[in-house]
């Protein structure tokens, strides 16, 4: 997970639904050998790291069991739904630095406990401590204390505590102390922010209580390498271990390069704040020409495109309604929920003190599809720096499966590519094409804005349905199981009824399959979709087939397939490893970086295999890593550095020795250089 930027961000889990699986059928193939399978229990720990572009992020968790904190890696995913501070039941394998989860269980009388107590309240005042933190033999940040305090405390100026209390009016605010600078034991890398926490924790610990804090925030050099983030967070709180015992805290990296100007600290503090309050990003859904495309489809997502909220991509504006709504910082009266019925409603802007706040608007009955119209004016410290064009109409979001703990902006000026002027605009109506919701913004002043909303009469337009198979594997080896997603798209307009559609598998001849359902009915602009499970003889030749689906309603008639390759059976191969520069000088005290390659050898039809790097030599030389292990399909190849710091009492020819870890085999390769030290440390008498 650590190896690349992800679309998705973190997730987060209702107190309501506190049991998360990872279903059978989504689960990747089973370990090589199964009967290693253990189950292990702890503390869970989410966090989500911002690239400094905050336009990539990546999701990473890790597992507290005692005094152990060991990375977790999910098989087929991280499932949704995970937070901070949950105990929770793994069932996986221990590999030599994470352990590889297939299944996670929560405790569901421990989450409701923590719901009932509340480990770090989402409302009052939020307690934090900003510990500046700097490296032995680097300069220090450009960034002062005072400095660090406005952005986070100050009232008389854009901050943490004032972006708080104006977006959850009055709700929630934080007070709270800035302490160091503390010169730690040693340079961290931005892959060692555990122990940079340690290490931190360490320094302050004379100085402070931590008992007293429930917010924790590290600002932090950028190391000679450079991090790969610009700010990370956990969501929500969980364990941090101090000499004051351990205490229930959320904690935040922040890369000091990110906070020498107050807006822009503040821009990336809020967010960063936003995920310790269990927020996911704010995100957008493009459709091309069209504000919203026919339910169920995806459309494009940019996981930062709001640019209405500091959830988003580097700006200051509020929260979006559904995230303060889901966080308590909008009272129940001040959302109006409109299902099956329409009406004309007057929201209040949303820096406005009291009044309805939010439409949350059903898009078609029975679903659970939802549109969030909000109304921003430029008004307070934070929404008057957003563009100009939000504050003429109405703002809104979609909410539906996609959207999970995040946020979608939709764009209701399509035919313009900028993302800057989404917002529907007085005198203008949007007909769902795909139903029969009508939303019309009738005015928009500085008082309020005046939305109608219709279900409007329409007429059937009967179309072919849409048929896609998917194969989830392109190949497979005699005596496999193939599995084809089937998806079905009832494309009829919004005033037609439901149809019933009849369905025929397509299978090569001699294999065999599980039955498809006769039939399926769907409504109107409605998708469905069902999986082909097929079987493959153990006499199949090699080469490629073909399965897929009929699918029937009257003269109409739609068939699609996909075609697999079957290859021989799987033959694993030792993969390759490399490490450049073989040889290389350099000076006591330098750092030294490589680059790696692996590439896995294995045949086509092998499965995905996990990676775990690591070195021990040469003996007591610090190692950090670019990323810590990857996931190769056959015939993958990836590359990260390893960078080496040489001690100052080092001299003459050292070797320095690479290995990969493969699950279940151990140790799969290895790879050495050559360090020549020579000459004398810096700053050496």
């Amino acid at each position: 997970m650590s190896r690349m930027w992800s679309i998705t961000a973190a997730v987060w889990l209702a107190a309501c639904n506190p049991q998360v699986s990872v279903p059978e059928e989504h689960a990747a193939p089973a370990p090589r050998d199964a009967s290693r399978e253990q189950v292990v229990q702890g503390v869970l720990e989410v966090r989500v790291a911002d690239a400094p572009s905050l336009a990539e992020s990546r999701e990473e968790y890790f597992l507290f069991t005692g005094n152990q904190h060991r990375p977790v890696v999910f098989t087929g995913g991280a499932p949704e739904g995970l937070r901070s501070g949950l105990r929770v039941t793994l069932r996986g394998t221990e590999g030599a630095h994470r352990f590889t989860a297939r299944s996670v269980e929560v405790d569901r009388q421990a989450a409701a406990l923590q719901s009932t107590l509340g480990t770090c309240g989402l409302t009052g005042v939020q307690r934090s401590l900003v510990i500046l933190a700097d490296f032995p033999g680097m300069p220090r940040p450009a960034v002062t204390p005072q400095g660090i305090h406005d952005s986070f405390f100050s009232s008389t100026q854009r901050s943490l505590a004032s972006y708080w209390s104006e977006v959850s009016e009055g709700r929630t605010t934080t007070t709270g102390n800035v302490v160091g600078w503390y010169t730690l034991d040693r340079a961290y890398s931005c892959s060692e922010v555990d122990a940079m926490r340690d290490a931190a924790v360490r320094a302050a610990d004379a100085d402070v209580d931590f008992t007293q804090y429930d917010r924790i925030f590290i600002v932090h050099p950028n190391p000679s390498q450079g991090c790969s983030y610009a700010g990370q967070a956990t969501l929500s709180c969980g364990q941090v271990v101090t000499a004051d015992g351990t205490v229930t805290a959320s904690m935040a990296w922040l890369v000091a390069d990110w906070m020498g100007n107050n807006d822009t600290a503040v821009k990336l503090v809020t967010h960063e704040a936003g995920h310790n309050l269990t927020l996911d990003h704010a995100g957008s859904r493009d459709f091309s020409t069209e504000p919203l495309g026919m339910p169920g489809a995806l459309g494009t997502i940019d996981e930062y495109g709001d640019l209405f909220s500091t959830m988003g991509s580097w700006n200051l504006g509020h929260y979006a309604a559904p995230h303060k709504a889901r966080i308590g910082w909008l009272a129940p009266s001040a959302v109006a929920e409109v299902d099956a019925t329409g009406g004309t409603f007057t929201l209040a802007p949303m820096v406005a003190s009291g009044g309805l706040k939010a439409l949350k608007v059903r898009r078609r009955p029975g679903t659970n599809d939802w549109l969030w119209v909000e109304y921003r004016q430029p008004v307070g410290r934070f929404e008057s720096t957003l563009a100009s064009q939000v504050f003429g109409g109405a703002l809104i979001h979609l909410a539906d499966a996609e959207t999970r703990g995040g946020t979608h902006l939709l764009d209701f000026t399509p035919q313009t590519s900028s993302w800057s002027d989404p917002a529907l605009l007085p005198g203008t109506t949007w007909n769902d094409p795909y139903g029969d919701l009508s939303l019309t913004v009738n005015a928009a002043t500085s008082a309020g804005l005046t939305v109608s909303v219709q279900r409007r009469v329409t007429t059937c337009v009967q179309a072919a349905p849409e048929v896609r198979v998917t194969a989830l594997e392109p190949t497979f080896s005699p005596g496999a199981r193939p599995e084809f997603e089937l998806s079905i798209t009832n494309r009829d307009s919004a005033g037609c009824g439901p149809s019933t559609f009849q369905l025929a598998a397509i299978v090569p001849t001699g294999w065999g399959a599980d039955p498809l359902p006769a039939q399926r009915t769907l409504a109107a602009a409605s998708s469905d979709t069902l999986v082909l499970q097929t079987y493959v003889p153990y006499s199949t030749p090699l080469g490629s087939y073909t399965a897929g689906v009929t699918v029937t309603r009257g003269s109409q008639t739609v068939q699609r397939t996909a075609t697999v390759e079957v290859v021989e059976r799987c033959i694993a191969t030792p993969p390759t490893l490399s490490l450049s520069p073989a040889t290389v000088t350099a000076a006591p005290g330098s750092d030294v970086t490589w680059s790696v390659t692996v590439t896995d050898n294995d045949s086509a039809s092998c499965n995905w295999v996990w990676y775990d790097f690591w070195s021990t030599l040469p003996d007591g030389w610090e190692t950090s890593w670019s990323d810590w292990g990857v996931n190769l399909p056959p015939g993958g190849a990836y590359s990260f550095t390893m960078t080496k710091t040489v001690p100052l009492n080092a001299r003459g020819v050292h070797t320095v020795e690479l290995l990969i870890n493969q699950d279940d085999f151990g140790i799969a390769a290895s790879a050495t250089a050559t360090v020549n030290v020579v000459g004398t440390a810096p700053n050496a008498r």
